[in-house]
Protein backbone atom coordinates (compact mmCIF):
# COMPACT_ATOMS: atom_id res chain seq x y z
CA UNK A 1 0.00 0.00 0.00
CA UNK A 2 1.10 3.53 -0.70
CA UNK A 3 1.67 5.85 2.20
CA UNK A 4 -1.06 8.43 2.53
CA UNK A 5 0.14 12.03 2.30
CA UNK A 6 -1.04 14.34 5.02
CA UNK A 7 -1.17 18.12 4.76
CA UNK A 8 1.89 18.27 7.04
CA UNK A 9 3.86 15.99 4.69
CA UNK A 10 2.90 18.15 1.73
CA UNK A 11 3.88 21.32 3.58
CA UNK A 12 7.23 19.80 4.61
CA UNK A 13 7.94 18.79 1.01
CA UNK A 14 7.02 22.26 -0.23
CA UNK A 15 9.28 23.89 2.38
CA UNK A 16 12.13 21.56 1.49
CA UNK A 17 11.81 22.41 -2.18
CA UNK A 18 11.71 26.13 -1.32
CA UNK A 19 14.88 25.82 0.76
CA UNK A 20 16.63 23.83 -1.96
CA UNK A 21 15.70 26.49 -4.51
CA UNK A 22 17.03 29.20 -2.18
CA UNK A 23 20.27 27.24 -1.74
CA UNK A 24 20.71 26.83 -5.49
CA UNK A 25 19.95 30.52 -6.12
CA UNK A 26 22.46 31.53 -3.44
CA UNK A 27 25.16 29.32 -4.99
CA UNK A 28 24.35 30.71 -8.43
CA UNK A 29 24.66 34.30 -7.15
CA UNK A 30 27.96 33.58 -5.38
CA UNK A 31 29.30 31.88 -8.50
CA UNK A 32 28.51 34.96 -10.58
CA UNK A 33 30.29 37.19 -8.03
CA UNK A 34 33.39 34.97 -8.12
CA UNK A 35 33.36 35.10 -11.92
CA UNK A 36 33.33 38.91 -11.90
CA UNK A 37 36.07 39.00 -9.26
CA UNK A 38 38.26 36.68 -11.33
CA UNK A 39 37.76 38.85 -14.41
CA UNK A 40 38.68 42.02 -12.52
CA UNK A 41 41.75 40.37 -10.96
CA UNK A 42 42.87 39.11 -14.36
CA UNK A 43 42.38 42.54 -15.95
CA UNK A 44 44.35 44.38 -13.27
CA UNK A 45 47.11 41.77 -13.20
CA UNK A 46 47.63 42.24 -16.94
CA UNK A 47 47.79 46.04 -16.48
CA UNK A 48 50.23 45.68 -13.57
CA UNK A 49 52.38 43.24 -15.52
CA UNK A 50 52.50 45.62 -18.48
CA UNK A 51 53.48 48.54 -16.24
CA UNK A 52 56.24 46.62 -14.49
CA UNK A 53 57.44 45.21 -17.80
CA UNK A 54 57.69 48.68 -19.34
CA UNK A 55 59.50 50.23 -16.36
CA UNK A 56 61.88 47.29 -15.80
CA UNK A 57 62.65 46.96 -19.52
CA UNK A 58 63.36 50.69 -19.76
CA UNK A 59 65.76 50.46 -16.82
CA UNK A 60 67.46 47.36 -18.23
CA UNK A 61 67.85 48.88 -21.71
CA UNK A 62 69.19 52.18 -20.36
CA UNK A 63 71.46 50.56 -17.81
CA UNK A 64 74.18 53.23 -18.12
CA UNK A 65 71.85 55.81 -16.49
CA UNK A 66 71.21 53.80 -13.32
CA UNK A 67 73.38 52.33 -10.56
CA UNK A 68 73.98 48.58 -10.47
CA UNK A 69 71.63 48.05 -7.52
CA UNK A 70 68.71 49.57 -9.47
CA UNK A 71 69.46 47.40 -12.51
CA UNK A 72 69.60 44.26 -10.36
CA UNK A 73 66.33 45.25 -8.66
CA UNK A 74 64.66 45.85 -12.03
CA UNK A 75 65.78 42.48 -13.36
CA UNK A 76 64.67 40.74 -10.19
CA UNK A 77 61.31 42.53 -10.22
CA UNK A 78 60.78 41.56 -13.83
CA UNK A 79 61.54 37.89 -13.17
CA UNK A 80 59.54 37.64 -9.93
CA UNK A 81 56.57 39.51 -11.37
CA UNK A 82 56.30 37.26 -14.39
CA UNK A 83 56.73 34.13 -12.28
CA UNK A 84 54.21 35.33 -9.69
CA UNK A 85 51.68 36.27 -12.35
CA UNK A 86 51.91 32.86 -13.99
CA UNK A 87 51.47 31.05 -10.67
CA UNK A 88 48.61 33.24 -9.43
CA UNK A 89 46.71 33.14 -12.71
CA UNK A 90 46.99 29.36 -12.75
CA UNK A 91 45.93 28.92 -9.13
CA UNK A 92 43.10 31.45 -9.12
CA UNK A 93 41.74 31.58 -12.66
CA UNK A 94 42.75 28.51 -14.66
CA UNK A 95 42.80 25.78 -12.02
CA UNK A 96 40.00 23.38 -12.91
CA UNK A 97 39.44 22.57 -9.24
CA UNK A 98 38.69 26.21 -8.39
CA UNK A 99 35.82 26.43 -10.84
CA UNK A 100 32.54 25.82 -9.08
CA UNK A 101 30.11 23.54 -10.81
CA UNK A 102 26.48 24.36 -10.27
CA UNK A 103 24.42 21.26 -9.74
CA UNK A 104 20.94 20.52 -8.47
CA UNK A 105 20.62 20.50 -4.71
CA UNK A 106 17.52 18.31 -4.73
CA UNK A 107 18.02 14.72 -3.74
CA UNK A 108 17.15 11.64 -5.76
CA UNK A 109 15.13 8.80 -4.26
CA UNK A 110 17.29 6.55 -2.10
CA UNK A 111 19.87 9.17 -1.03
CA UNK A 112 20.59 9.28 2.68
CA UNK A 113 22.15 12.75 2.99
CA UNK A 114 20.77 15.31 5.36
CA UNK A 115 18.82 18.05 3.56
CA UNK A 116 20.39 21.43 2.83
CA UNK A 117 18.74 24.12 4.90
CA UNK A 118 19.13 27.85 5.20
CA UNK A 119 18.74 28.00 8.96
Amino acid sequence: MAKELTPIDIERAAERIRQEKETFDQRKKQDSYWFVLKLVMGFFSVIMLAGILIIATYILINNNKYPASVIIAAGTALFIDILGLIISVWKIVLDPNSITKLEPVTKQNGENNTPNTLL
